[in-house]
């Protein structure tokens, strides 16, 4: 008999709802162009946010409401009393997928096992993709990221399972050889129900935002396309809190790029600048010629994220 925990019904629980993306098999590192001079592009990526599935990123609020059923629930993020998505959030949910797809390092990690090669550098001088792009200890990101503010639709309260932190020491990390498999991914599916109440975008809503960058290169700036799921095979990102619950599943639509050309004036004029509309299938190719798209990786993390996902079940117990 299997020692398995089982739900309430009696049946064997559901498999667990992510599975791994392969580590990079080389880490590429050089200095960075800085923010002394304008060498690269730059300007503005403004783009809208679908909810795929509910959205919940926690506020750390409890609040109390008038439903008989959730009296007080975890309420979600807000600016001004306007629910939004951190841009905290949307950017390390995007930089967690420019490292799988790219030849960058880990920059977060709980578990001591990662191999020293692929430890995230201290040394601003040599910086792996990510880093560049994102962001290191004593170098700032040439990326930005605003909030993306909720613009149609109202939120709602879900009842979802009761989630525990993460056990990065697990057995189910690591691979026959005692290895690590790789980065963790949640996949989509359809929603688990539970007891535990909380205030989310549902299904629908509707979210803008915006992106500014500064010196990136044509494929560094084809590499944030691609993970924001504007490539090729598509990328469904997932956010926020409950994703073992298939919660915060979202699909970036309608990006328009406005890129400026830098010139001497740009030093001492405060005005706006012109700028040009970006050719978005030109920069993801770029990405590709700049050799800063692992396909491998790209292929294994579409299968992972992609939607819908109609034939599985996320995991409607605590665990």
């Amino acid at each position: 008999m299997s020692n398995e925990p089982r739900n309430r019904s009696g049946a064997p629980p559901l498999p667990k709802p992510y599975e791994f993306v392969p580590f990079a098999p080389r880490v590429e590192r050089r200095a960075p162009v800085g923010h002394h001079r304008y060498a690269h592009m730059n300007g503005v990526l403004h783009a809208r946010i679908i909810a795929r599935s509910p959205v919940h990123v926690a506020s750390g609020l409890l609040e109390q409401t008038r439903d008989q059923r959730y009296p007080l629930i975890k309420a979600h993020f807000r600016v001004s009393g306007t629910p939004v998505i951190p841009g905290t959030s949307l950017k390390g949910c995007i930089r967690s997928i420019v490292e799988a797809i790219s030849p960058s390092s880990v920059s977060v990690t709980r578990t001591r096992q990662l191999p020293r090669e692929l430890r995230a550098s201290d040394k601003p001088e040599s910086l792996d993709v990510s880093q560049r792009v994102f962001g290191a200890l004593g170098y700032q990101g040439q990326v930005r990221f605003s909030d993306a503010v909720l613009t149609g639709g109202q939120t709602e309260i879900l009842g979802t399972p009761q989630l525990f932190r993460p056990r990065p020491e697990a057995p189910i990390y690591l691979d026959e050889r005692g290895r690590l498999k790789g980065r963790k991914f949640y996949m989509h599916g359809k929603l688990a129900p539970g007891d535990l109440p909380l205030e989310v975008c549902p299904i629908g809503s509707a979210f803008t935002f915006r992106m500014d960058f500064e010196n990136l290169t044509p494929g560094e700036l084809g590499l944030l396309l691609i993970a924001l799921g504007l490539g090729d095979p598509r990328l469904y990102p997932k956010l926020g809190g409950g994703k073992p619950a298939c919660l915060g599943t979202i699909e970036v639509v309608e990006p328009r790029i406005e890129i400026a050309e830098p010139t001497k004036q740009w030093y001492t004029d405060f005005d706006t600048p012109v700028t040009q509309a970006g050719d978005i299938p030109a920069l993801l190719q770029a990405a590709r010629d700049e050799q800063l798209v692992l396909d491998d990786q790209v292929r294994r993390l579409a299968g992972i994220l992609r939607w819908p996902r109609d034939d599985r079940q996320c995991p409607n117990r605590s665990y």
